[in-house]
């Protein structure tokens, strides 16, 4: 997922020009074709200068520019499970916007939020483009949530710094629902189970699942898992 891709010859009207340019790329997923506009050179960022300085700012990096790997089996979960129409979801760190795009092609409403405004302007271009005009975004940090709840909060690859880990699960007992879910998908990282063990320290409960969402009884490492939390 980190190999270059072709980069666009034009900037998509309604993006800005990013380091490593624009590509456009297609994944099919249980049948739905998602034809996305990504950055064609992610580790291009690294080279920013205006990403050093947010580094030195907040130790920021551009994850949102990857088309991480868990997105894909989270968007073919997304896909398989079964929906009431309508339904409210805010996905954190959505970056390009994959798993929000599995939402609304379920007929979910989807919220794409990141940290990086590019990365949800990103999404919603990326949805807009395929005629999902009522998906909606929200420049977000964690660490100071809206006073908001959603049904179900989704979240790709967010385990990767211990840091993180307080912050997401305040954020979730915070915005989570009553009787609402979250789904928080990882590729396989050893700091899942860190965070499954704080997970009770916030009035919160988790299982763990495989791609078939068949339960784990621990995080696994190096394989994808689907973690799921609600309220104890």
């Amino acid at each position: 997922m980190r190999a270059p891709s072709p980069q666009l010859k034009d900037v998509p009207a309604g993006l800005i020009d990013v380091p490593g340019g624009w590509a456009e790329r297609e994944w099919i997923i249980e049948g739905h074709p998602f034809r996305l506009i990504l950055p064609a050179s992610p580790d291009a960022f690294l080279d920013d200068e205006e990403v050093h300085a947010a580094f030195d700012r907040d130790e920021y990096m551009p994850y949102w520019a990857y088309l991480w790997p868990a997105s894909l089996k989270m968007a073919t979960t997304v896909l398989r499970s079964n929906w009431v129409a309508g339904t409210e979801v805010l996905e954190l760190g959505a970056g390009i916007g994959l798993v929000g795009l599995a939402g609304l092609a379920k007929g979910l409403n989807v919220t794409f939020s990141d940290y990086e405004s590019k990365a949800v302007d990103l999404a919603l271009f990326n949805a807009h483009r395929v005629g999902h005009s009522h998906a909606s975004g929200l420049v977000l940090d964690w660490r100071n949530p809206p006073e908001r709840q959603y049904p179900w909060l989704w979240g790709c690859d967010l385990l990767y710094e211990d840091r993180n880990h307080e912050l997401l699960l305040e954020l979730t007992r915070t915005m989570l629902a009553p009787g609402g879910t979250a789904w928080f998908a990882d590729g396989g990282r050893a700091k899942a189970g860190r965070f499954c063990k704080l997970v009770p320290e916030f009035g919160l409960s988790c299982q763990i699942f495989d791609e078939e969402l068949q339960p784990l009884p621990v995080p696994r490492v190096g394989r994808y898992q689907l973690i799921e939390v609600r309220f104890a």
